[in-house]
């Protein structure tokens, strides 16, 4: 019995004994750790919040306006030497008539910029696009009013002139193969276009103060050409 009560007082004293070192280990540990080389507790790296996802942004003529407005501010030499255009803004006012075109209701038209890509959608009469001998297989399974979203970069090419390079055309989540892009991107009336020209890409006309574009953070950056 006096065995049991013996073994169980060493317990408690052990415990207690736990309970004071963790509390004191700031005073004694760092002594320890020196004298045994242990090596220092690695740090803990702060939380990172991820980037805001981007938006979705209206192509409306008060965006076109904003961009137009945006980009003539690179006119001054003394000014800035590049700007901020929001996605939405800026394809509404480069895109506009190929918008008007490609999307027949563009009131309900969107875009984003993500990943150096510009993204515009809409809804589309699928025969405005393509023929069924065009399409297809795929006839059978895209007709009437459909979602289409349309991906490219942009580049300029020479001053005043630009190109939106479509690289995937997707009704939700079905992809248009290559061929078909460049077929239904060809068949566009767009002014500019040359035989030289690739078969996917869509020629735009911009000031000439514009030097180049960049994606970042969902906007457009646009900088200007310095003399």
């Amino acid at each position: 019995m006096f065995g049991c009560i013996w073994r169980i007082g060493c317990l408690l004293l052990l415990a207690a004994c736990a309970v004071v070192g963790w509390f004191t280990r700031d005073s004694w540990y760092p002594q320890v750790r020196k004298r045994l080389h242990l090596p220092a507790p690695a740090a803990v790296a702060p939380a990172v919040s991820a980037p805001a996802p981007a938006k979705w942004e209206p192509l409306t003529p008060e965006g076109a306006a904003r961009a137009r407005e945006a980009i003539g501010t690179l006119q001054n030499r003394s000014g800035r030497v590049y700007v901020d255009v929001a996605a939405g803004d800026f394809a509404a006012y480069a895109l506009g008539p190929v918008v008007r075109e490609l999307i027949k209701d563009s009131t309900g038209a969107a875009a984003l910029a993500r990943d150096e890509r510009l993204y515009v959608r809409g809804m589309v009469n699928v025969a405005d696009l393509a023929d069924a001998t065009a399409l297809g297989p795929l006839a059978t399974m895209l007709n009437g009013r459909q979602e289409v979203t349309v991906r490219g970069r942009l580049e300029v090419i020479a001053t005043g002139r630009a190109e939106f390079i479509v690289d995937e055309i997707a009704f939700k989540e079905l992809q248009l193969p290559s061929a078909l892009i460049d077929k239904i991107v060809s068949r566009l009336q767009v002014k500019g276009r040359t035989p030289a020209m690739p078969r996917n890409a869509i020629p735009l006309t911009i000031p000439r103060e514009l030097a180049d574009l960049r994606i970042a953070k969902g906007h457009l950056v646009l900088y200007k050409s310095v003399p």
